[in-house]
């Protein structure tokens, strides 16, 4: 059966088309310009591809909701779903830390294994709305990531390795001084704090280079992307490069993100980043390198709906980019590194995920999302 969008303005990948779209099967059948009245009446509204969000935190917050409060896995999975379909999002990778230094409880092996466990279970049963992916993001310089990685990157829904180090002192954490005073509030002396920097340096001799390259030979073996994450400088994007990364994930400098697409790496920033006006790390403002004429993508990081304010805030104000280019930053620039070809683009033969938009009240309103052809949303 062929299903009509009809009276939208339909962003494609060529410009805007205003008339109808069909999908059958789950799939985009056809797109024409044109007034019609059958189907679903979009009333003008824009329709856009479902976006793609290649890393967001929000899982692990439904799983911890507060301190020492864990939740029933399947129903945090269930939870987080549905924020992410109400604001648009079809395709999620949910980032999940591997190995990082003073863990959450929700990163303890145990509880990423039921976390992953709860996220499998709840898209094998149907309840799950959009299409979910895990993204492994591994603390290079961690001494348990060799150990911890293996079994749960055999988990079935594993899409995405990625390559970072919190070490303070460089990278996202240039500015150790905010380090040193939370620090220095749990009561270390100066003593203490010159002793666990010299630990973090020695740990990242010890293991950065060794864990850099069991990833990268995980994520090949496995025919899946490999990102880096918080590059800061050149010679990190050309050790990236050295390993296999195709995606620059949230560089922190010009000159960082400038290296990796000469490298032709996907540079990918947080939505947060753009829409706040800047990094809360003080790293590079996601507009310097719009404003440069860099094409780069977006991830929501740990806001979700940043995504589609991040599509019409480029298509309006001081960039006033084609709404074409806008719209493809969070959905076929994330298509393209994730190696996504069958969606992330309005197009006859691509799936037919698809968001109903409009701008009101001076705000981005989500009005209906479709995934593989069925209205979820």
């Amino acid at each position: 059966m062929t299903d009509i969008l009809s009276n939208a303005c339909i962003v494609t990948p060529g410009g805007v088309v205003a008339g109808a779209l069909t999908f059958a099967d789950g799939m985009i059948t056809g797109i024409d310009s044109g007034a019609t009245r059958h189907g679903i009446d979009c009333d003008g509204d824009y329709l856009i591809p479902g976006i793609i969000d290649i890393h967001t935190d929000n899982l692990e917050r439904h799983f911890y909701p507060r301190p020492n409060i864990d939740w029933d896995p399947v129903s945090a999975a269930i939870v987080h779903d549905g924020l992410c379909i109400s604001v648009g999002v079809t395709t999620v990778y949910d980032s999940l830390s591997v190995g990082s230094f003073g863990a959450a409880a929700a990163r303890t092996p145990d509880n990423l294994h039921r976390l992953t466990a709860g996220l499998h279970q709840a898209a094998a049963a149907g309840v799950l709305k959009a299409d979910h992916r895990i993204h492994w993001r591994c603390e290079a310089p961690s001494d348990v990531l060799a150990d911890w990685l293996p079994p749960l990157a055999e988990q079935p829904l594993t899409g995405l390795f990625s390559l970072m180090d919190h070490t303070p002192g460089q990278r996202q954490y240039r500015n150790a001084s905010r380090f040193f005073a939370m620090w220095r509030k749990e009561g270390l002396t100066e003593a203490d704090i010159a002793a666990r920097m010299a630990e973090r340096a020695e740990r990242v001799a010890r293991n950065d280079a060794p864990n850099r390259k069991f990833v990268a030979d995980i994520a090949r073996a496995k025919n899946l992307p490999l990102a880096s994450h918080d590059d800061e400088t050149v010679a990190h994007i050309e050790d990236a490069a050295s390993h296999g990364v195709t995606v620059a994930e949230f560089p922190v400098t010009f000159e960082a993100a400038e290296a990796a697409r000469a490298h032709g790496m996907c540079v990918i920033m947080g939505g947060p980043n753009l829409i706040r006006g800047g990094s809360y790390s003080g790293n590079v403002p996601a507009s310097d390198l719009i404003d440069a004429g860099m094409h780069i993508g977006f991830a929501s990081d740990y806001v979700p709906r940043s995504l589609v304010e991040c599509a019409f805030a480029l298509a309006n104000g001081r960039w006033g980019l084609p709404i074409e280019r806008a719209v493809d930053t969070v959905t076929g620039a994330p298509a393209r590194a994730m190696r996504l070809h069958d969606r992330g683009a309005l197009v006859p033969g691509r799936r037919a995920d698809m968001v109903r938009v409009r701008r009101q009240a001076g705000q981005v309103v989500v009005r209906g999302v479709w995934v593989q052809g069925e209205r979820v949303g």
